[in-house]
């Protein structure tokens, strides 16, 4: 029987205790001053302020990041945002603390559609629902309008939204729904174009030089409308693949074509050639951008149609006379660098200054474009594969998989880190369940991909090279050890990972009480429950029959109290008898829990972690300091105020440090962090 516990919660504006940030940042890079930030999603969309001070960062999975001095640093803005990934971002260029926000992501979902931040990104609302998905539809489709100012709202009044004309969604099917959508409040309140249909999945432009004018660039060629988006004229007709405007020369036109740039001087009534950089033949043009403080810059993106990593940055100052081009440098970047399709960002003044990608991490320019520097400070988002443990007798020493990007190891806590590569592969790897046996012993599960089987890899080295022993995970994503015992999914070692066998009873060690005497883990198959060892997983005793799956699992050892997440709500078990314990809801009212904690020193706290995946979880990090009677909510509700930051948001597995009490918070997507402890 399962009784169901009616609790009490606070949804604190700002819970007591600071978010800390756990980039993964080598001891290189610490000790030459740099802040670190992996990166790890794929970047989407940038937009800078009018005077180039104001960045948003957004991305594919991971919410958005803003800069408040020039892109040098970053902080997470996600403070009322639902989505998990972003399409397209536009800041209105008369008022700075306005943004507008495109969602997206690989299933269709109520939750996207159009964001408005009226605080510089500090918090957001969603102002236009919108069902879809859009998660590879990587365009400028927000443009604000030229010269329509209102003194109420006190910043640009007219914008157009050019939502996606076919979309195709991941997991889901969506309905196609092509339109154009104009505001004539900056973006509060919204309507459907009625001739807007044809303008649906465009590339949008404000003219610099007119108001009420837009171009839009789809299928049908370049288009402008001088009526505010109500009707649309051909310029140019033909297939294009970028095109661009500049406030530096208002009444020129750029347009790129798959193997050749068309250029206007007149708003389009006649085109001439412009020079183009060289590129092998099959590769082909997919974007142009204009410096808006010097015309002469221009910079176009070159790559194989299919193999969008094999491509060049191509950047001219005299007009497109001479080309060159631009190089990254990975110096301060931890993660390895994947080529991508992204975006190009030119400051509004300074034509030195500009910012793009380098893998999945931010750059910088400051010599034109010649040079991206790694420039994410801040921006900490890799996706952490399956459980995780501190090691059983020095809890500072971590190892993480990595679903995407192997995995990395600290011996500090997370101050810093090293990059290891089970998989071997230059790119990255697929990796879940990771487990630091000692400083040299290292053991992770390795796949080929998401859905993949698991096969144990092993490190004696310090994970300087990995021995594939050819099991494969039959249980949990999750490893654990003790002396020379060691734990990976449902297969032990008694030395230390060089030999292996298959457990009977049990499909994952979770942990182990505070005094290593007992381990707990959970049994799956036609019947679930916890289970425990008094030998070091030599045999396993049932502790609990479970009325479901158990996806995680930890133990007050002063109370003899099982805490359970399974069917994503949070359950306790005592003496045989089970209990749901209810737990906060987030903003869209559901509860999807993936994770629970205790505090060793004081089980009476205990934390739980939410992550709804196609959406951002609102109530990701969760805290009991009764045993689960009451919960604070830590995870951030007010907006950001320079005091605090965004931090644990979409929580996968919380471990609490036995010595300083601080949970410890792996995230899928948001990267690492930690909270104050109580």
């Amino acid at each position: 029987m399962v009784a169901t516990l009616a609790l009490a919660f606070t949804l604190n504006e700002q819970a007591p205790g600071v978010w800390t940030p756990l980039p993964l940042i080598s001891a290189e890079m610490r000790a030459k001053g740099i802040a670190g930030g992996e990166g790890g999603q794929w970047p989407r969309s940038m937009a800078v302020s009018a005077d180039g001070s104001f960045l948003i960062h957004a991305l594919d999975v991971s919410g958005m990041f803003r800069s408040l001095d020039g892109g040098n640093t970053w902080e997470p803005t996600n403070v009322g945002f639902t989505p998990r990934g972003t399409a397209s971002v536009a800041i209105d260029p008369l008022n700075p603390n306005r943004v507008l926000v495109a969602a997206a992501n690989s299933s269709g979902s109520p939750q996207h559609g159009l964001y408005l931040s009226v605080d510089r990104a500090a918090s957001w609302k969603h102002v236009l629902p919108a069902t879809y998905a859009a998660n590879y539809d990587i365009r400028d489709q927000i443009a604000f309008g030229t010269d329509s100012w209102s003194q109420s709202i006190r910043g640009s009044s007219l914008v157009l939204w050019s939502r996606i004309a076919k979309d195709t969604a991941t997991w889901n099917a969506v309905p196609d729904d092509p339109a154009l959508f104009r505001s004539y409040d900056g973006g509060v309140t919204w309507a459907r174009v009625p001739t807007g249909r044809r303008i649906s999945g465009s590339i949008l432009r404000a003219d610099p030089g007119r108001k009420n004018a837009f171009y839009a660039l789809n299928p049908e060629g370049l288009l402008v409308s001088t009526d505010a988006g109500s009707r649309f004229s051909t310029l140019l007709s033909g297939t294009y693949t970028g095109f661009d405007v500049s406030r530096a020369q208002p009444n020129s036109l750029w347009v790129s074509g798959a193997n050749e740039l068309h250029f206007s001087q007149d708003r389009g009534k006649t085109w001439r050639a412009y020079n183009a950089p060289s590129k092998p033949a099959e590769w082909k043009f997919s974007m142009i951008k204009v410096s808006p403080a010097d015309a002469q810059r221009v910079f176009v993106w070159a790559h194989h149609p299919e193999r969008v990593w094999e491509a060049s940055f191509w950047v001219t100052h005299n007009g497109g006379g001479s080309w060159f081009q631009a190089t990254k440098d990975a110096t301060n970047a931890f993660l390895p660098q994947n080529g991508r399709q992204g975006f190009w960002v030119w400051h509004p003044r300074n034509k030195d200054v500009a910012w793009s990608w380098g893998g999945d991490w931010a750059t910088k320019s400051t010599d034109g474009g010649r040079t991206l520097r790694w420039s994410s400070s801040g921006i900490n988002q890799v996706l952490v594969g399956g459980k995780w443990n501190f090691n059983s007798i020095d809890p500072n020493l971590i190892f993480f998989g990595s679903q995407d990007y192997n995995g990395a190891v600290t011996s500090d806590a997370g101050k810093t880190w090293t990059y290891l590569n089970p998989a071997g592969l230059e790119w990255g790897g697929f990796c879940y369940g990771g487990y630091a046996a000692s400083r040299q012993v290292l053991v992770v599960g390795n796949a080929s991909g998401w859905s993949a089987p698991r096969t144990l890899r092993v490190s004696r080295d310090g994970g300087a090279t990995w021995r594939d022993t050819g099991l494969e995970f039959k249980g949990l994503d999750t490893s654990y050890g003790i002396g020379n015992v060691v734990f990976a999914s449902d297969l032990r070692s008694p030395d230390m990972g060089v030999t292996w066998n298959r457990m009977e009873g049990c499909h994952g060690v979770i942990g182990a009480t505070p005094d290593r005497t007992k381990l707990y883990g959970v049994r799956r198959g036609e019947t679930h429950a916890i289970v425990v060892s008094m030998n070091q997983g030599l045999t396993w005793q049932v502790a609990a029959e479970a009325p479901g799956e158990v996806h995680d699992l930890a133990y007050d050892h002063v109370r003899n109290i099982f805490y359970a997440v399974i069917n994503d709500r949070l359950m306790s078990v005592s003496n045989g008898s089970w209990s749901e314990i209810a737990t906060p809801k987030d903003s869209l009212g559901g509860v999807r829990l993936r994770t629970v904690a205790v505090d060793p020193v004081d089980p009476r706290v205990i934390y739980g972690g939410s992550a709804n995946h196609l959406t951002s979880s609102s109530v990701a990090v969760i805290r009991s300091l009764d045993s689960g009677k009451t919960w604070t909510v830590l995870t951030r509700q007010a907006p950001l105020d320079g005091r605090g930051l965004d931090g644990g948001r979409e929580a996968e597995t919380i471990r609490v440090h036995p010595v300083t009490r601080e949970p410890f918070v792996a995230t899928s997507c948001y990267g690492w962090w930690k909270f104050s402890a109580p």
